[in-house]
């Protein structure tokens, strides 16, 4: 249920239907039969010895004293009433058998008058605390031939309960309630406050801390959670220090290996050792920015319009002799930072290229979003793949050929900086051959 979505809630919801059992118990306690016959004996008839009492009663008073007897027998937890014969037959009621273990007693004590016994359809008249709650009405007929009828109701103790007792158990159980959900909010919210806070350090490393507050409990786990937000960060801003160390290095090493490489004598083979080391500063430069990106190191964001951003690429791409066709449409402006948005545009557009030959570009406004497609009529990709492409490494293509493909960052990332914007890559097979790469952006 999505009401009990929450902890405070549940713990409402537990306490709540503690103290109502508690309220229900003693109802029950109240109003139900004694086991041994003893006591105040609810919604039961009396026993043949007090049925025989009230009725020698009845026939030993004058007739002006009846109604005085009779509203001392009417009283309690047996309605009594006078009447000139047996009472029809109540519909959800049958005669009792003379076999039953407790019939006996009321024949053998009633013996010589007339009279009748009905019970529940399907109950029986039981010895020990006889008559039991199946039996509903006892009629005997009077020496002057009026018949008294005996009939079970519940107690006035138990009136009062679901009366008068009932508005204060529902006062009671209102405040209760209330005092519940203020104790249950003051000691969850400091949950959802820590909630909050690691899912803000999930989307950036730099977040503030956890004010510690609450209970000695939730101080603790706040606390264990700074700790562990301190460590983590640490150890990312180590990673990336060391991948920009290597990388400096690195670089020193391809700037003398270019130069050396003017030196080779095959023009064909230094064209080509040139571009090897072209690729190599390629990747180094694509392996630190992903991890920038996964540390949360990006740039700021600020609106930016897209469509004139999509201008530039395909006027740029135009030059180098790629097809790129970018579909009208009215202009979008996006929150992101204008160098990821390149980057990002740039990355997508090398892959449709590659894979695709002609790619259409499309931006539009959907549910409040920035959507930008990068759409080709490539292959495309199995369902399989398409799940962890945008893993970091992972190729579409099987080989690890560099002249068929990158190294595998180019969609990771695309998708780390989306992710860094509060944004999405989504990739899909498109109808009829080719593959959709939306980058999802939030509107400025």
């Amino acid at each position: 249920m999505a009401l009990l979505d929450n902890l405070s809630s549940r713990v409402a919801a537990i306490l709540l239907a503690g103290l109502t059992t508690l309220l229900v118990l003693g109802a029950v306690l109240l109003i139900w039969p004694s086991g041994n016959g003893g006591g105040v004996r609810f919604y039961q008839l009396p026993q043949p010895v007090e049925a025989m009492a009230m009725v020698e009663a009845l026939d030993a008073s004058p007739p002006s004293a009846r109604p005085a007897v009779m509203k001392a027998l009417d009283t309690g937890v047996i309605r009594a009433s006078l009447a000139a014969d047996f009472p029809a037959t109540l519909r959800r009621a049958r005669p009792a058998d003379a076999r039953d273990p407790g019939y006996a007693a009321y024949a053998r004590v009633l013996a010589g008058r007339d009279w009748r016994i009905e019970v529940l359809r399907g109950g029986r008249l039981r010895d020990g605390y006889m008559p039991g709650r199946a039996a509903l009405r006892l009629s005997v007929r009077l020496k002057d031939g009026s018949v008294l009828t005996l009939r079970r109701r519940a107690p006035e103790a138990a009136r009062r309960y679901l009366g008068r007792i009932t508005l204060a158990c529902a006062s009671l159980l209102a405040v209760t309630l209330l005092m519940i959900m203020m104790a249950v909010h003051q000691t969850t919210r400091p949950v959802a406050s820590l909630a909050q806070a690691v899912a803000r350090f999930g989307d950036d490393l730099d977040a503030a801390p956890l004010p510690q507050g609450g209970p000695r409990e939730i101080r603790e786990l706040s606390g264990a959670f700074n700790t562990m937000r301190g460590r983590i960060r640490g150890l990312v801003d180590e990673r990336t220090r060391m991948l920009a160390a290597i990388a400096h290095d690195l670089r020193t090493y391809l700037t003398r290996l270019t130069l050396r490489a003017e030196f080779i004598a095959d023009p064909e083979q230094r064209t080509k050792a040139a571009k090897d080391l072209s690729e190599m500063s390629q990747l180094l430069d694509d392996t630190l920015l992903f991890a920038r990106q996964e540390a949360g190191r990006g740039e700021g964001a600020r609106p930016v319009e897209v469509r004139r951003e999509l201008e530039a690429l395909v006027a740029l791409r135009a030059e180098m002799g790629q097809n790129l066709t970018l579909s009208p449409g009215a202009p979008v402006t996006a929150l992101v930072s204008p160098v990821a948005l390149r980057r990002m545009l740039n990355n997508l557009a090398d892959n449709a290229v590659a894979y695709g030959g002609a790619v259409t570009l499309e931006v539009e406004v959907a549910d409040g979003e920035a959507r930008i497609a990068v759409l080709d009529r490539g292959p495309g990709l199995p369902d399989a793949t398409l799940a962890r492409v945008a893993a970091p490494f992972e190729r579409g293509e099987g080989s690890r050929n560099r002249g068929t493909g990158g190294a595998g960052l180019g969609l990771s990332i695309v998708q780390a900086l989306a992710k860094a914007h509060n944004g999405r890559l989504v990739l899909a097979n498109r109808e009829g051959g080719g593959l959709s790469a939306t980058v999802v952006l939030p509107t400025a």
